[in-house]
């Protein structure tokens, strides 16, 4: 038995978390994009230089965004996992 047979996985909206991993996933991309171009332009006022990982905070926004990455893709993987499971336990039944 695996852990896809357990009742629990089964009725996890695996589709729906998926999507809200997309939204955040896009929505903290254009932050660390945004926060990279205002630090350029910070930076080159300034005579200086700016990289992506310079402050805690760029380096939080790119975890965050691995770490959605990484949820995003398992909350699919399962969603289709589980669904073809359903199949074709839905299909031996008949």
């Amino acid at each position: 038995m695996s852990f896809i047979d357990n009742e629990r996985f089964r009725k996890v909206p695996w589709g729906v978390l998926g999507g809200i991993c997309l939204i955040v996933i896009f929505y903290v991309t254009a932050g660390i994009i945004a926060a990279f171009v205002v630090s350029n332009a910070v930076a080159g006022a300034t005579h200086r230089s700016a990289g992506l990982f310079d402050s805690w905070w760029q380096i939080l926004l790119f975890v965050t965004d691995i770490l959605f990455v990484l949820a995003c893709g398992w909350s699919f993987v399962m969603r289709f996992l589980v669904r073809g499971r359903k199949a074709v336990k839905g299909g031996a039944e008949e």
